[in-house]
């Protein structure tokens, strides 16, 4: 009897040795930016993936920051080498850049966006995210323009996640704008009798500053702005903010409405 506990005891022992080599513990990473993770991992012999936690940012300083580890592993557990590991961290800041890289490549000064696809406008009032009205400075006509390859979240048809901060962003620049230029590129009204264009605030294209922001993906084809347009929207996925899955703290999930 005894030679058996000794021996179920050296098997326990095994095990346990066994469990210990071929396992991790993990490592404290409150605090720490992926970054920072990556290099803190790259003493570990894990394969590991980053996702997102749904959280609400209340402040810059809450983004990119280390939440937990996946499928209720905790600081300290032993986890096994050969398995994928998660690890989730809030959603990261933006990066805005290539708005900077674009500039007005037209001639527009006295002309008249109404007639020649190309003027100086003034700001009349919002709708949304984008769409707005304008005054053409040159006709005195007042219209409606929907911005080209931008479809941020609704405010009116239908409510959904990020439309009323979409619509705020695009108010404030147009409403603090020292000159808005409006540019038109291919049919210049589409189905609902609006115009069409690119809204230059102070020689920076709003539309794609609007993607840049994470307020809306990029729809935009066949248009010599497609590529740019593209690689910002992609860019801007990888933050996972806002319309790319960031909770809104301003919208009420279960009613499907704003607060």
């Amino acid at each position: 009897m005894k030679k058996l506990y000794l021996s179920l005891l050296l098997l326990l022992v095994l095990v346990v040795s066994s469990c210990t080599l071929n396992g991790v513990t993990l490592p404290n990473l409150e605090g720490k930016s992926r970054s920072e993770i990556i290099e803190i991992m790259e003493e570990y012999n894990l394969k590991y993936e980053f996702k997102f936690e749904n959280t609400i940012i209340n402040d810059e300083s809450q983004l990119d920051k280390f939440v937990r580890y996946g499928n209720n592993y905790k600081v300290g557990s032993s986890f096994p080498s050969d398995n994928m590991l998660y690890i989730y961290t809030t959603v990261l800041p933006l990066n805005p850049s290539l708005y900077q890289t674009v500039k007005m490549d037209f001639d527009w000064e006295g002309k008249s966006f109404i007639n020649d696809g190309y003027g100086e406008v003034t700001f009349s009032y919002p709708v949304d995210g984008d769409t707005a009205w304008f005054i053409d400075k040159v006709t005195g006509e007042r219209f409606k323009l929907r911005f080209l390859g931008i479809n941020t979240p609704e405010t009116h048809a239908g409510e959904d996640p990020w439309g009323l901060a979409a619509a705020a962003y695009t108010e404030e620049r147009l409403k603090n704008a020292k000159q808005i230029v409006l540019e038109a590129e291919g049919a210049r009204k589409e189905t609902y009798d609006r115009y069409l264009g690119f809204v230059w605030v102070d020689g920076v294209l709003l539309n794609l500053e609007i993607v840049e922001q994470a307020y809306s993906r990029s729809n935009l084809s066949s248009s010599k702005y497609e590529d740019v347009f593209l690689e910002a929207s992609f860019n801007a996925m990888l933050t996972g903010r806002r319309v790319y899955g960031e909770i809104d703290s301003q919208y009420d999930y279960e009613k499907g409405r704003f607060k």
